[in-house]
């Protein structure tokens, strides 16, 4: 459905660039060094997230169970294993669960498991205190990812915490969003992009989609949640990590 093949594809063949897309962080070429600091991002921005939902709501959360969305090879995973009792990460793609479970085995992290994802999240049956999603919606078109953040607030325990990152608005041209969109549609745009950019020919785009802020804060006030959003720095579109608690 979608792009979940695209995904797919990039857990297979360059998962660590398709979970965070900087050129030093390619298969072929990430050094360790490199590696180091793509796991230590995953720890900070966890910081981040609690210190923000900390100022925000409280200083009483403390989340003992945490659930991702979009869990990758496990940058963030490993972080909130190590802060909470318990972390399930969800992804679409097996490859990546598969690289995942490498990279919190080699961590010795043992409080994390995996399901693979739907629109629904079928897979996962518990409430969580924490419910995260980072650089990954954007990735999912808007009609689906309504379903899916409806069905992430739907897995937030009372008194929990909802954190995610979404786009809800361009910077650039109108020509140039034409030129994009034309990508997703029309592939051999795409390759020629790729080998305009000596990148691999069939290298799938990452499409980039937005959301209606509007809607997604009426879908979690349905739900007795209370939120904020804050600013989160993109190059050509405007980002928001919108933080949100259900009521006890």
């Amino acid at each position: 459905m979608g792009t979940d093949r695209d995904w797919e594809k990039w857990g297979a063949t360059d998962p660590y660039f398709g979970v965070y897309s900087k050129e030093r962080f390619r298969t072929e070429t990430m050094t360790t060094e490199a590696r180091d600091e793509f796991f230590d991002s995953g720890g900070e921005h966890i910081d981040a997230v609690l210190r923000d939902l900390r100022r925000a709501f409280g200083d009483d959360i403390n989340p003992r169970s945490a659930l991702d969305f979009g869990s990758g090879v496990g940058r963030l995973i490993i972080p909130l294993a190590r802060r909470t009792e318990r972390v399930v990460g969800v992804d679409i793609s097996a490859s990546m669960i598969a690289e995942a479970k490498r990279n919190c085995a080699a961590a010795q992290v043992s409080n994390a498991s995996f399901v693979e994802s739907d629109d629904k999240l079928s897979r996962v049956h518990d409430s969580y205190d924490l419910v995260h999603s980072f650089i990954v919606l954007q990735h999912i078109t808007w009609r689906r990812g309504r379903v899916i953040l409806q069905a992430l607030a739907d897995r937030v325990s009372p008194g929990g915490c909802l954190a995610v990152q979404i786009l809800v608005g361009h910077e650039g041209a109108p020509i140039v969003r034409g030129l994009v969109r034309l990508r997703y549609v029309f592939p051999p745009a795409n390759w020629l992009r790729n080998v305009l950019r000596r990148r691999p020919v069939f290298e799938p785009a990452m499409q980039l989609h937005v959301y209606d802020l509007e809607t997604i804060t009426h879908d979690l006030e349905e739900r007795g949640f209370s939120w904020i959003q804050q600013k989160d720095p993109w190059e050509g579109a405007r980002s928001i990590m919108l933080y949100a608690r259900r009521n006890k």
